[in-house]
């Protein structure tokens, strides 16, 4: 495991979040229980560059979203939520950031991973850490994906193998992108892809959609 984030989910880090990181948390109604059982920090501006391997030179802060294992502890994946928001070379704004060619993973919330892993109640399927987590407060078994394209690595339109740990097979999964499924072609074909590839593995998937869009 890297070794910054192996500090930051250690003991010796005492986990405490900046006004800015909690207020933002709380703004997705996430709950000081939730929060710790997830081990999301705020990261030292210092050790920003080195969890993700390059720098960023206009992050002034970074919380950290540690994605939990199937297996128990956790994988060796980093994933922070940038302090503004930036833009790349062409123009397109980003939240988030993770080491160049890392693959995606996906988020197991602790407190429901029984559940999820085992369980036969419908399976959530939530674009984003954080909507993620308001959805398992609500009682329901659910998992995230980094972005609408989260679920599959770069090339493939097969699932993650992180999927192969969840029984999929008979199961109906509810799957919860973000509210531009309406208005953006890509969102909407990455979606299909998805529910193709859960139902090439035998589970039931169906869309959902919110009134309203939760904060991310």
């Amino acid at each position: 495991m890297n070794a910054h984030l192996e500090l930051l989910l250690s003991r010796v880090y005492d986990g405490a979040l900046s006004a800015t990181h909690h207020a933002d948390l709380q703004k997705s109604g996430l709950s000081p229980a939730t929060i710790a059982a997830q081990f999301i920090r705020s990261v030292p501006p210092t050790m920003i560059a080195r969890l993700l391997g390059y720098d960023l030179p206009k992050v002034t802060s970074a919380l950290l979203f540690p994605y939990a294992s199937a297996r128990g502890g956790f994988m060796d994946a980093v994933r922070l939520k940038l302090f503004p928001p930036q833009v790349d070379a062409a123009g397109h704004a980003f939240k988030y950031a993770q080491p160049k060619g890392s693959a995606p993973r996906v988020y197991f919330i602790r407190h429901c991973l029984r559940e999820v892993l085992d369980g036969d109640a419908p399976l959530w399927v939530v674009e984003g850490e954080k909507k993620s987590l308001a959805v398992a407060q609500l009682g329901l078994p659910a998992i995230g994906i980094a972005g609408v394209e989260g679920w599959h690595i770069r090339g493939s339109r097969a699932l993650l193998p992180d999927f192969d740990a969840i029984r999929l097979g008979g199961r109906i999964v509810e799957v919860l992108p973000d509210a531009d499924y309406e208005t953006n072609p890509n969102v909407r074909r990455a979606v299909e892809r998805l529910g193709t590839a859960l139902a090439a593995c035998g589970a039931h998937p169906r869309l959902v959609m919110l009134p309203s869009e939760l904060p991310r």
